[in-house]
């Protein structure tokens, strides 16, 4: 295997493309996960005080995941 060494203006191109596209990547997760969780709420008709309590177990099972609880 051939090793690529990347110095200067293409290593930060290479670093900057690498973060647009980890960016592009975790909105794309997340706008999905909201559209879900709002089409929950609309679908079984949740009050207020139910969709803010989803969005708290929601998050909780994000932060679960970073730390690798799960």
């Amino acid at each position: 295997m051939e090793k690529t060494t990347l110095k200067g203006d293409a290593l930060l191109y290479a670093i900057n493309q690498a973060k647009n596209e980890t960016k592009q990547g975790l909105c794309d997760v997340f706008t999905a996960k909201l559209e879900r969780l709002a089409a929950h709420i609309r679908t079984n008709y949740l009050t207020p005080t139910e969709s803010a309590e989803l969005l708290e177990q929601e998050a909780e099972v994000i932060r679960s995941q970073h730390r690798g609880d799960v």
